[in-house]
C-alpha cells in the first residue's frame, strides 16, 4: 500500500496491546509476532488509538518530545509508515 498523507490510520483489529513501563508492547498474533516500542513509538501508537488525526499526532509530539514541529512531523510520518508496513494499521 502506498502510503497517503490524508489517509487516517488506526491499530488493526485483532491486534492486543499493553503499556507496561512507559513501552507499548503489541501481540500480533495472526503474525505470531510481539512489537516493543519506544516511548517516542508507544506516544504515537496511543494517539493513533485514541483517534488522532496525523497533523494532531504531529503537534502533540513537538509538545511532548520538546522538539520542532516538522522535526516531529517527519518523525510521526516514518513511524507510521513502518507501523503499517508491518502490518499493524488499518484505514479509519
Amino acid at each position: 500500500m502506498i502510503y497517503n498523507q490524508s489517509m487516517g490510520w488506526k491499530p488493526k483489529k485483532g491486534l492486543a496491546h499493553r503499556e507496561i513501563d512507559g513501552a507499548v508492547y503489541i501481540v500480533d498474533a495472526a503474525g505470531s509476532r510481539l512489537h516493543r516500542l519506544n516511548e517516542t513509538g508507544s506516544f504515537i501508537w496511543k494517539s493513533l488509538a485514541a483517534g488522532r488525526p496525523r497533523a494532531g499526532i504531529a503537534a502533540a509530539l513537538a509538545d511532548e518530545f520538546e522538539v520542532d514541529g516538522p522535526a516531529a512531523e517527519a518523525d510521526a510520518e516514518s513511524f507510521i509508515r513502518e507501523l503499517e508496513k508491518a502490518g499493524l494499521l488499518e484505514e479509519r
